[in-house]
């Protein structure tokens, strides 16, 4: 009777263990569903009880590699490192690895500085303590002086970056919304400030604007902004006095808007009444 009692045992253990990675990889889609719907705090729960599961390797470093992402997307640019420094450290041959390798180096630039790295030595810990002590006013972000720099290619490079390598993503809509608001260009205060995007020059970066506006609508046609940035190019034309491409932007805002009424459509209808000046 023992006997057959051990036996059992053993087809349950081995059912359990033989299931385990269904088990994960469960989870890993609960978390990324979860994501997806905006339950980010569930999700980053999903991904830790993943990693400190019995998991694979593989499942472990894909939940790393989703914490950093999460993280990233809500601008926590310290927690995204922290993650993804671990995913490189604890399983280095793994392919998400290979993929955020090149970005923590980027991301430590844009932050200035690296994510913090134990010291075993105390002697050299207790020299950075007394040295933290006498700079304790000192600052951790770094300035950086933009004089001849071409502010708006500089903007749009990490811009570019972000909708290259997270497509569809929350952080892509932000960063083409940012992009957009870059070449729209603004003004320098002061009586010598300087004007930047099409603020400075408008045949140089209008074909730039309409190309990123189309492909931001194409891969975020639901963006509450929309409507917004027609509106913008449509008073670029405005002011350069370009009035039939004015006309047909404003056109594009109230047929887009359909029957209901609405604050773009309602002020388009307005500018259209009186266009030339």
């Amino acid at each position: 009777m023992k006997n057959h009692k051990l036996v059992a045992s053993v087809i349950i253990l081995g059912l359990f263990s033989g299931c385990s990675g269904d088990v994960s990889a469960a989870s890993l889609e609960k978390a990324e569903m979860l994501s997806n719907h905006g339950l980010t705090r569930e999700a980053k729960l999903e991904l830790i009880e993943v990693i400190h599961s019995r998991s694979a390797d593989n499942e472990k470093a894909s939940a790393y590699y989703q914490l950093g992402r999460i993280a990233f997307e809500d601008n926590s640019i310290s927690a995204a490192l922290e993650s993804w420094t671990d995913l490189v450290g604890l399983y280095p041959s793994s392919p998400e690895a290979a993929l955020v390798e090149e970005k923590i180096k980027t991301l430590s630039e844009v932050v200035g500085e690296s994510t913090k790295k134990s010291i075993n030595n105390a002697v050299a810990s207790s020299y950075l303590r007394h040295g933290d002590f006498w700079s304790e006013s000192k600052s951790n972000k770094f300035t950086i002086d933009s004089s001849w720099i071409p502010m708006v290619e500089s903007a749009v490079k990490w811009y570019d970056k972000i909708i290259d390598e997270f497509p569809n993503s929350a952080a892509s809509e932000v960063a083409y919304q940012s992009k957009l608001r870059t070449i729209l260009g603004w003004k320098e205060s002061g009586q010598y400030g300087s004007s930047h995007g099409i603020r400075k020059s408008f045949s140089k970066y209008m074909p730039q604007l309409l190309a990123t506006f189309e492909d931001y609508e194409a891969e975020h046609p639901d963006s509450s902004t929309i409507q917004a940035f027609r509106y913008q190019i449509a008073q670029a034309y405005w002011n350069n006095k370009d009035w039939d491409n004015t006309r047909l932007w404003l056109n594009k805002i109230i047929s887009s808007a359909g029957e209901g009424d609405s604050f773009y459509k309602d002020t388009a209808m307005r500018r259209l009444e009186k266009i030339e000046y």
